[in-house]
C-alpha cells in the first residue's frame, strides 16, 4: 500500500482540498471581522457623536437662553456679572462665560466698553475692555465677537489663546438685541460660552475606543477644534496645511460621514478612521488603531493561519513524495525529501514566530486603565472621595500631581532591574510633609542597598511647592518567560505615599509632558541604550493594594485600599541576540550530532571505520556542551518554570541519546535491519526532519 502512488494522490487530493478550504475559511472569516470592527467602529463614533451632540445642543440652549433673557430685560451691571456666575458654574464643560456690549459713546467722543467674563478656573470677574478694545476688527483677538456682529449669527470660533484667560478656548457667540426708541430691535451686544480645548481633548480621550485609540475635530475650513497634540490648536495654519498634504482627508469636508484605512502618526500604525458632522458642522473623526478592532479576534486569525500552514505543508510534503518516489529507496531522492522536509517544518517554525514577534501585546493588559486624560482623573480621585465620604463627611483626598523621568534601565538578572530617574511633585501648600521624602518605591529589591533618592530642588509655584528627586533603584519586576525570546517585559513601576492614613493619591502630572500618548513613550529618555531590549510604549495607570491590616493603627480612618501611582513601561526583546547567544550554538552542536553516524562504517558485518569509544567521548562531549549552555541560560533567567527556548535543549539531549544509541546498535550487532539499511541510512536522513518536528509541536504548544 505504501509503495503505491495512488495512495500518496489520494492523500494529496485530501490535503490540496483541505488547504483550498482552510485558505476559503480564512477569507470568510477575515470579511466577518472586517465587517464587524467597521462595525463596531462606526458604533463608536456614532456613541461618541451623541455624546458630543448632547454637549453642543447644550452649550447652544444655555447661550441662546442667555442671550434671550438680555434681550427681553435691562440689568445692572451687577446683576449680570452674577448671572454669567451662576450659568458657568451650573455647566460643567465651560471655561468662562462673556456677555459684550457694543461700545456707547459719551458726547459723541468718548467711546465706552462693557465686557464682563466670568473665569471658573479663577473665580472672579474679568473685563476684556481692560486689556484690549474687542471692537477693533483688526485684532484676531476680537474676532470672537467682530464676526458675530458682523454676520449677526451664531458662530463657532477656531481654538484661540484668550488674551483675558490666558488658555487654549473655543468660543460660541450669539447676539442679543434691545429696542430702541422707536420700537425697533437692533444688536445690544453678544453672550460668549467659552469651553476649554483641552477639556474636549481630553473628553474625547475618555471616551474613544481602543488602547491607542483617539478623535480630534475638524471645522469645514480643516482647521483642527481638537486633537491629541494640542500644540497643533496653537498653530492652525500649520495643521491646516499638514491636512491637505494627506489626500485621504479632503473626504472630511467633501462627506457628511465616511470612513477611510490610513497609516496614523499618532497610533504609529495603520488605523482606522471614522467620520461624521456633528449638530454645529464640526467634523468628528475618531481614530482605531485596526489591531485595537479585530483584537478579540486576533488570536482566532493566527489560530486560522497556523491551519493553513499545517495543511499546506502536508499538501507539498505528499506531493514531494509522488515526484521523489520515495518509495522506490533511491538513496538521491530520500536526501533530497529529507532536506525539503526539514526545510518545510523550518519555514513553519519561522511562520509562527514571525506572527507572534509583533503580538498585540494589549491582550497581556486588558484590566489596565491608560491614564491619557484629566477626565480620568478625575474621575477616579471623585471615586475615592465618594468611598472616603462614607467613612467621615469631614475627610478628603489630597491630590499630589507626580511625574517621572527615566534616564537609564538595566537589567540586572532574570527579575531585578537597575533604573535610574528623576521624579517630581507638586505638594499643595496646606499639605503637612511629614519626611523629607514624600514617595516609596514596594517592589524595591530585598538585597542590597537597593535605593537612593537625591533632592535637587525646591521651588514654590502658585499655590503648590515642586520637590525634584534624583533616584537611583533596583525593582524587583515579575516576568514572565514562558514565551522567552518572543515575550515582552512590562516594569510596572509603582510609587506610593507612606503613610496610608493621610488619604493621599499621588496622579499623573500629565501636563508637565508634552505628549502623553503610549506610543509616544513618555516619561523616557530617547538616548536610553538597551542592546538587547527596545522600548515599546509607556503610560501612567491606577492601582490599589490592601494591606488586609490596620498596620497597627486601632484609630486609622482612612481607606483600605492604598492607592498606587504605577508607571509602566513595556519593553520588547531584540530576537537577534538571543538567537546569536543561544540558537546559533545549539544549531551547531546539531550538525555535529548529526555527523555523528557518518564517522562509522560497516562491511559485511564488520566494523570498518570509527569505533565505540570515539563515539561515547563524542556524545558525552557534546552532552558538556549542551548542559554549560543550558546552565548559563538558567543561571542568566531564573526562572521557576520551563522556558520555551530551553525546550531546545531537552530536544537535543533526546536527539543526542537517539542517534548514540542507534550509531552503538549499529556498530555492535547486525539484529536491526532499519539500521543496516543502506549503512544507517534511515537515522541519518530522518535525523533533521525529528529534530525540527519535535521543535514545532513544541512551538505550537506553548504559542497556541
Amino acid at each position: 500500500m505504501f509503495k503505491n502512488s495512488k495512495f500518496y494522490t489520494t492523500f494529496l487530493i485530501i490535503f490540496s482540498l483541505l488547504f483550498i478550504y482552510s485558505v476559503y475559511d480564512y477569507y470568510q472569516y477575515k470579511v466577518s471581522v472586517d465587517k464587524e470592527a467597521f462595525a463596531l467602529g462606526n458604533s463608536k463614533r456614532d456613541e461618541t457623536k451623541d455624546i458630543l451632540n448632547n454637549a453642543i445642543d447644550t452649550i447652544q440652549i444655555v447661550t441662546y437662553d442667555l442671550a434671550k433673557k438680555l434681550s427681553e430685560k435691562e440689568y445692572s451691571k451687577e446683576q449680570i456679572e452674577k448671572i454669567i456666575k451662576k450659568t458657568a458654574n451650573e455647566n460643567d464643560f465651560c471655561l468662562g462665560i462673556t456677555v459684550a456690549f457694543e461700545p456707547k459713546y459719551v458726547n459723541d467722543t468718548i467711546k465706552q466698553l462693557y465686557a464682563p467674563y466670568y473665569s471658573k478656573k479663577s473665580d472672579d470677574i474679568k473685563y476684556i475692555e481692560n486689556s484690549y478694545d474687542y471692537t477693533d476688527n483688526s485684532l484676531k483677538t476680537s474676532q470672537w465677537y467682530t464676526k458675530v456682529i458682523e454676520n449677526k449669527i451664531a458662530v463657532w470660533s477656531n481654538p484661540f489663546i484668550g488674551q483675558v484667560a490666558q488658555e487654549l478656548g473655543i468660543d460660541y457667540g450669539l447676539p442679543f438685541y434691545e429696542k430702541d426708541k422707536a420700537g425697533n430691535k437692533r444688536i445690544a451686544g453678544m453672550v460668549s460660552f467659552t469651553l476649554s480645548a483641552s477639556y474636549i481633548s481630553s473628553f474625547l480621550h475618555d471616551v474613544t475606543l481602543g488602547k491607542t485609540g483617539f478623535a480630534f475635530i475638524t471645522n469645514k475650513d480643516q482647521y483642527l477644534i481638537s486633537h491629541p497634540k494640542t500644540e497643533l490648536l496653537t498653530k492652525p495654519e500649520i495643521a491646516k496645511e499638514i491636512l491637505k498634504k494627506r489626500p485621504e482627508f479632503n473626504a472630511l469636508i467633501e462627506k457628511s460621514e465616511g470612513a477611510f484605512t490610513t497609516f496614523s502618526v499618532i497610533a504609529k500604525e495603520e488605523a482606522e478612521y471614522f467620520f461624521v458632522e456633528l449638530h454645529n458642522n464640526w467634523v468628528l473623526t475618531v481614530v482605531i488603531p485596526t489591531l485595537d478592532l479585530q483584537q478579540s479576534s486576533n488570536d482566532l486569525i493566527k489560530s486560522e493561519l497556523i491551519r493553513i500552514s499545517i495543511f499546506l505543508s502536508l499538501t507539498l510534503i505528499t506531493l514531494l513524495i509522488l515526484l521523489l518516489k520515495v518509495w522506490k529507496g533511491n538513496t538521491k531522492n530520500l536526501w533530497k525529501f529529507s532536506f525539503s522536509l526539514g526545510s518545510i517544518l523550518f519555514l513553519n517554525i519561522i511562520f509562527i514566530w514571525y506572527i507572534n514577534i509583533d503580538k498585540d501585546l494589549f491582550n497581556d493588559y486588558d484590566k489596565q486603565t491608560k491614564i491619557l486624560s484629566d477626565i480620568t482623573i478625575d474621575n477616579y480621585l471623585k471615586d475615592r472621595n465618594k468611598k472616603l465620604k462614607q467613612i467621615d463627611p469631614l475627610l478628603e483626598i489630597v491630590e499630589i500631581p507626580t511625574g517621572v523621568f527615566l534616564y537609564d534601565i538595566d537589567f540586572k538578572n532574570a527579575y531585578d532591574v537597575a533604573i535610574i530617574g528623576k521624579i517630581w511633585q507638586k505638594i499643595p501648600d496646606n499639605f503637612d510633609l511629614r519626611n523629607e521624602f514624600t514617595f516609596t518605591f514596594p517592589q524595591t529589591s530585598a538585597t542590597g542597598i537597593s535605593l537612593r533618592i537625591r533632592p535637587m530642588g525646591k521651588e514654590h509655584i502658585d499655590n503648590y511647592w515642586l520637590y525634584s528627586y534624583d533616584f537611583n533603584a533596583t525593582i524587583k519586576f515579575n516576568f514572565d518567560y514562558l514565551k522567552y525570546p518572543l515575550n515582552y517585559k512590562k516594569l510596572d513601576l509603582q510609587i506610593t505615599y507612606p503613610h496610608v492614613q493621610d488619604n493621599v493619591v499621588f496622579t499623573p502630572d500629565i501636563q508637565s509632558y508634552e505628549f502623553i500618548e503610549s506610543s509616544f513613550i513618555p516619561g523616557v529618555s530617547y538616548d536610553i541604550f538597551m542592546p538587547n531590549s527596545k522600548v515599546l510604549e509607556s503610560y501612567f495607570s491606577f492601582h490599589e493594594h490592601n494591606f488586609y491590616s490596620n498596620l497597627g493603627k486601632k484609630n486609622n480612618t482612612g481607606l483600605k485600599e492604598t492607592a498606587v501611582l504605577t508607571f509602566n513601561v513595556f519593553i520588547k526583546n531584540v530576537i537577534i541576540s538571543s538567537i546569536i547567544s543561544n540558537i546559533i550554538p545549539i544549531f551547531i552542536i546539531s550538525i555535529m550530532i548529526f555527523l555523528l553516524p557518518f564517522t562509522v562504517d560497516k562491511r559485511e558485518g564488520e566494523v570498518k571505520e570509527g569505533g565505540a569509544l570515539n563515539i561515547i567521548q563524542a556524545a558525552g562531549g557534546f552532552f558538556f556542551v549542551l548542559l554549560l549552555s543550558h546552565i548559563q541560560l538558567r543561571n542568566n533567567i531564573e526562572t521557576p518554570g520551563l522556558i520555551y527556548l530551553e525546550t531546545f535543549y531537552f530536544v537535543m539531549y533526546c536527539m543526542l541519546a537517539i542517534m548514540s544509541t542507534a550509531v552503538m546498535l549499529y556498530l555492535k550487532t547486525n539484529d536491526y535491519p532499519i539500521l543496516e539499511y543502506k549503512h544507517n541510512l534511515i537515522f541519518k536522513i530522518s535525523y533533521w526532519p525529528i529534530l525540527l518536528f519535535a521543535i514545532y509541536i513544541i512551538t505550537i504548544f506553548i504559542f497556541y
